[in-house]
């Protein structure tokens, strides 16, 4: 009986990452052929994309390394970038209370902005599925990691990414996923003040801070309606 719930769970993880998959195969393969493009060698690209996996940080990296930027500085970058993973986290942690430390470590080395939004979600609905969350999160990992190597591979093949509209892939997931969790008030508020203020912060020249200043505008927008659920 655990062992079908556990296959019960494994297939419901895939089926959650699965619209994850479908925007991280192309925008994958689009870092792979930058990577290619830049110089970067197939196993410092696959590298980053097993040991950093952070979308945003990688195209980053790459375009930094190849104009010959010093690791410190890319460190720094990727580090500011990032930095918005602390308050997904910081979200999500209260929820988890039921879970073991090991299912909490679990989740958090593979969150990704993506995959956050399904679990706020899911765990938002009482869904508090270890072992489909973690699926999700291992699903996800694999397919943006093979969509990279893929990506590099084909570097000779694909030369214009942007005219087989890979470019535009991460964002029309990001939409995707963004359209559902937009149910109340509260969350409505939240996205547009969020992606108001990423916009405006990449606009006046500091697009490093976007996301994370995006993030905080809407996570405080939201909090500061209150009372519903987001």
């Amino acid at each position: 009986m655990g062992d079908k719930n556990i296959a019960q769970s494994i297939k419901k993880g895939v089926g959650w990452a699965t619209p994850i998959m479908l925007g991280y195969v192309p925008i994958g393969m689009a870092y792979g052929l930058l990577a290619r493009q830049s110089g970067v060698g197939v196993w410092e690209s696959l590298g980053l994309s097993v040991f950093v996996y952070a979308g945003a940080a990688q195209f980053i990296a790459v375009s930094m390394l190849s104009g010959g930027i010093g690791s410190a500085i890319i460190i720094g970058a990727v580090f500011i970038v990032n930095f918005r993973h602390v308050l997904m986290s910081s979200s999500l942690s209260p929820m988890l209370g039921s879970w073991s430390k090991l299912s909490r470590v679990s989740l958090g080395c593979l969150l990704t902005d993506e995959s956050y939004v399904l679990h706020a979600v899911h765990f938002g609905d009482g869904d508090m599925d270890a072992a489909a969350a973690i699926t999700l999160n291992v699903t996800a990992y694999l397919s943006w990691s093979a969509a990279g190597f893929a990506g590099f591979v084909l570097g000779n093949v694909i030369e214009n990414p942007e005219a087989w509209g890979l470019d535009f892939a991460l964002s029309a997931m990001f939409i995707g996923l963004l359209i559902p969790v937009c149910r109340n008030r509260p969350s409505v508020t939240a996205a547009l003040c969020g992606g108001g203020a990423s916009l405006a912060i990449h606009m006046a020249g500091a697009g490093s801070w976007a996301a994370f200043g995006g993030a905080l505008a809407g996570a405080t927008a939201g909090v500061c309606l209150g009372g519903e659920k987001v």
